[in-house]
């Protein structure tokens, strides 16, 4: 089984990425604790609306960056992490 990603709902571009890259996606309202990575749109963000959010999974900054670097940065950070 491929990994869970959860992304940041305004970046559907990344989203279809990953999905072609063969992760499976999901929203990062749907919750992080069980994903292999995070990507948001920006780290400047308070997302979910939490600050006190603590996760072991890497968290990707979309903002600003080209898609194909995003998925890069996943590819990376799980290649990593195994």
């Amino acid at each position: 089984m491929q990994p869970l990603i959860a992304v940041d709902d305004k970046i559907i571009g990344v989203r279809q990425a990953l999905e072609e890259n063969g992760y499976r996606v999901q929203d990062l309202n749907r919750g992080w604790e069980h994903v292999a990575a995070i990507v948001v749109s920006g780290l400047d963000e308070n997302f979910l609306g939490q600050q006190d959010i603590v996760s072991r999974s890497p968290v990707i900054d979309a903002s600003g960056r080209d898609i194909d670097e995003v998925v890069a940065d996943v590819n990376r950070a799980l290649r990593l992490k195994s």
